[in-house]
């Protein structure tokens, strides 16, 4: 009868000490080796984003936001800037939001410019649209801006308090009878309420920079409280 020597099964198998070992031993060098390269590889690819959000961090754009697009803060515009950010909204909703979507009527309400809620509401669409197709942007908030954004608007647009059904609160907005509301939405439906709103607004600025400049700050006058007088 032959002897057993378990040494020798040790060393046939791979065991310590054997042969297969020390390979076994190389083959996880070699694969770590292959996950450092990838690893590298993609640092080296998101490097050139690295220095940019760097230099963006440099030049105080982060406070702004990616790309450097500050959104419009309506409340504390001077008539200057109001006007010009009126402008630019009106142009967006012409020359891209209409003609990129297509709205119908339902969706944004032709009297929009009319309510602050319809200016700010596509107002920050204005401004998550100029991030994502900035200098900054890309395919995924383009995407998200298609398919999360806009939604969220014609959400916000049918809310009760806002234009719930196509249709605002006040009277004098309704359609007329038998209107479409399914149609798409045309510059010339919002036009009339956008110059209107606007006008209305800029010499509301006006008037209250007037009022606030005649009144001066008074001695021992504290903070100024806001009321509910005069908001609409």
């Amino acid at each position: 009868m032959s002897s057993h020597h378990p040494a020798s099964d040790s060393c046939a198998s791979g065991g310590p000490g054997g042969v297969g070992g020390s390979r076994g031993d190389q083959d996880v060098l070699v694969s770590l080796g292959a996950d450092l390269g990838r690893v590298s590889a993609l640092l080296s690819a998101q490097l050139p984003r690295i220095e940019k959000l760097e230099a963006a961090v440099g030049a105080g754009e982060v406070e702004a936001g990616l790309g450097g697009f500050r959104p419009v803060a309506w409340a504390e515009l001077d008539p200057s800037a109001a006007a010009a950010a009126w402008d630019e909204l009106g142009v967006w909703v012409r020359d891209v939001l209409t003609p990129t979507v297509e709205p119908s009527v339902r969706q944004v309400p032709p009297c929009w410019p009319a309510h602050s809620w319809g200016r700010e509401t596509l107002s920050w669409l204005h401004g998550a649209y100029r991030q994502a197709y900035g200098p900054a942007g890309s395919g995924f908030q383009v995407a998200e801006w298609h398919t999360r954004w806009v939604p969220h608007a014609y959400a916000a647009f049918d809310a009760p308090e806002a234009a719930q059904g196509g249709f605002c609160a006040r009277q004098e907005h309704s359609p007329a009878p038998g209107a479409d509301r399914g149609r798409r939405l045309r510059v010339e439906d919002w036009q009339r309420w956008f110059d209107r709103a606007r006008a209305a607004d800029l010499e509301h600025r006006r008037a209250a920079g007037t009022a606030q400049a005649a009144a001066g700050p008074r001695a021992g006058e504290g903070v100024p409280q806001v009321g509910s007088a005069g908001l609409g």
